[in-house]
């Protein structure tokens, strides 16, 4: 198995540090607001690969954090007149919960930083005592001086930049904190001093609390350790957020931080990346109300985890025909009559199905491919599709048996058929109701409508009725006449 590690550039053959285990650390929300579909896009891109991970033996022990102190989160504590641990609660349940309808599983952490306060300090003081950091003014900020390699983490350097570049990004985008007194405009608060009227913790410095960078490499160190296997999160925190959070742990440990980066893309809304600072966002819950949260899953795992979605609120509709089409074939399978009769076509699609799982399997392999495991998947169900609504092809329990495995393995990689754990969706029942059965009737006088049209060649009738079926998810394939 390959993935694609930021730190080097390239695919790189996927080994964990202890044989058989897999640490990894996803940076998680910052919450002062609804989670968006850019939120999703990263938690449905690391559970996917959490997934695939223990798909292929691995004991994955995972951490995801909520950023639950910042800036944001006491602005927006302050616009709405409340304290600021009652706004973080409220968006930390809608986010579990925007978590749980997305079927993304459980994580086995997820620390906050207000729980790590006193881990927060030690760290800073180790630092302090290693050089690596100071204290200005009751602000304690991280020297990049003091790590050499820092300019060359998570970029390629080729030329050297000029110095005026470098120090309009660092102003820009380095966490600064209130009484700014650096010694290198370069350096980045690991503990803020504190504002009036702010929410602080008493520390050797004096009231404050923390920079937002520390709180993940303290976190990874307490529940983790030193070194990782894989560090995730978006493609926005390569700088500086994963920047620094390398420096201060690398200095504090003398270890390497994570043997691979994985960063995710981007949901851009007209090709700029979707986020609340921009009022662009839409979130999961108002998604959620037009279309089935697998839907919206199908949607963000159909592109790589690692390229980005551009959406608009049409984006969803050719998730939804596709994801119902594989429904509806569920649904085919289900209530197709038994036959012991031997039949070559029916052989050749058990074959298929092995297949169409190695090919699935060879694709996420490969960095976790789901665009290329899902073409496989579409692929097979549209030629079972045909089979058994055109050819009315009738079905053995070798081959029930063999689909019903490979839909089991759909959802334990690719979480998009959670129906299946509690069957509580009407095509796992034993046999069809009679509503079904007069489904089942009336597809088939249809097909056999569009039949007769195309013998007498009427094909624009005949291509309305396939293409009205088409809306509702049902895939017919012309043969010529």
């Amino acid at each position: 198995m390959k993935v694609y590690n930021s730190l080097t550039f390239k695919k790189e053959e996927f080994e964990t540090l202890e044989p058989g285990k897999v640490k990894m650390y996803v940076c998680g929300v910052t919450v002062y607001g609804s989670p968006h579909l850019g939120h999703a896009k990263s938690a449905v891109a690391f559970d996917l690969i959490h997934r695939y991970l223990k798909f292929k033996g691995y004991e994955v022990t995972i951490a995801k954090n909520y950023t639950d102190i910042d800036d944001k989160i006491i602005k927006a504590s302050q616009e709405n007149d409340v304290d600021f641990r009652t706004l973080s609660e409220q968006y930390i349940e809608e986010y579990e919960e925007v978590m749980q309808m997305l079927n993304v599983e459980k994580d086995t952490y997820n620390p906050r930083a207000t729980e790590v306060m006193d881990l927060i300090i030690k760290f800073t003081q180790e630092l302090i005592a290693k050089g690596n950091a100071y204290e200005r003014n009751g602000s304690v900020y991280f020297s990049v001086q003091s790590f050499p390699k820092y300019n060359s983490i998570l970029q390629r350097v080729k030329d050297q930049q000029k110095e005026s570049e470098e120090e309009d990004d660092y102003v820009t985008d380095q966490d600064t904190a209130f009484g700014e007194d650096k010694l290198d405009v370069r350096d980045f608060a690991l503990w803020k001093k504190m504002k009036e009227g702010e929410p602080y913790w008493d520390s050797p410095w004096g009231k404050g609390r923390p920079g937002w960078h520390i709180e993940c490499s303290v976190m990874i160190l307490n529940f983790l350790g030193e070194t990782i296997d894989i560090h995730g999160g978006g493609q926005d925190l390569k700088f500086p957020h994963h920047r620094n959070e390398i420096a201060q742990s690398e200095s504090y440990s003398g270890k390497d931080f994570t043997k691979y980066f994985l960063h995710n893309g981007y949901v851009n809304v007209n090709n700029e990346k979707m986020s609340k600072s921009l009022e662009n966002f839409f979130t999961v819950a108002d998604i959620a109300k037009e279309y089935d949260p697998m839907v919206i899953r199908w949607y963000l795992i159909s592109s790589h985890y690692r390229s980005s979605n551009n959406y608009t609120p049409e984006s969803l509709e050719p998730a939804k025909k596709t994801y119902n089409r594989l429904l509806n074939t569920i649904k085919k399978v289900n209530d197709t009559e038994f036959s012991d009769a031997k039949s070559k076509q029916l052989d050749s699609l058990i074959v298929k199905i092995t297949e169409a799982k190695e090919k699935m399997i060879e694709a996420m392999d490969d960095d976790f491919d789901t665009p290329i495991a899902l073409a496989e998947l579409l692929t097979l169900f549209r030629e079972i599709n045909k089979a058994l609504l055109q050819d009315n092809l009738k079905i053995n329990q070798e081959f029930k048996d063999k689909f019903y495995d490979l839909i089991m393995f759909s959802e334990s990689i690719f979480g998009i058929f959670p129906f299946l754990k509690s069957r509580s969706k009407p095509f796992l029942k034993e046999g069809a109701d009679e509503k079904e059965k007069l489904i089942k009737s009336l597809l088939n006088l249809i097909v056999e409508i569009r039949v007769k049209l195309r013998e007498k060649k009427i094909y624009d009738l005949s291509d309305v009725i396939r293409d009205k079926l088409r809306e509702l998810g049902i895939d017919i394939e012309d043969k010529k006449v």
